[in-house]
């Protein structure tokens, strides 16, 4: 099984495909409050949507180096408030070049 629960931590491990992201769902649901990730190989758009939308923090560094330049950033900031983030920020994000 490649997402499993032990206490109040879920913990993502090897490839987290599709079909994960409903048993990521549940653990969340049931209270969960940190995530695992150091196990991580791959990571489906749907799970990280789940961890995006939830803001549950995020421990340990992915095996995928890929995952831990491109997803960790993204997801330790969605930790943070966002009240801190300037409007301006978040549209410049947005735009794009003509």
């Amino acid at each position: 099984m490649t997402i499993r629960r032990l206490g109040n931590t879920i913990f993502l491990e090897d490839v987290c495909a599709v079909e994960d992201a409903e048993t990521l769902l549940q653990h969340l649901q049931a209270g969960a409050d940190l995530i695992d990730w150091s196990g991580c190989t791959h990571l489906h758009a749907a799970c990280f949507q789940l961890l995006l939308a939830t803001r549950v923090p995020m421990s340990g560094t992915p095996v995928n180096p890929e995952l831990a330049r491109w997803l960790a950033p993204i997801l330790h900031s969605a930790e943070l408030s966002l009240q801190g983030v300037a409007a301006a920020d978040t549209e410049s994000l947005c735009e794009m070049e003509p």
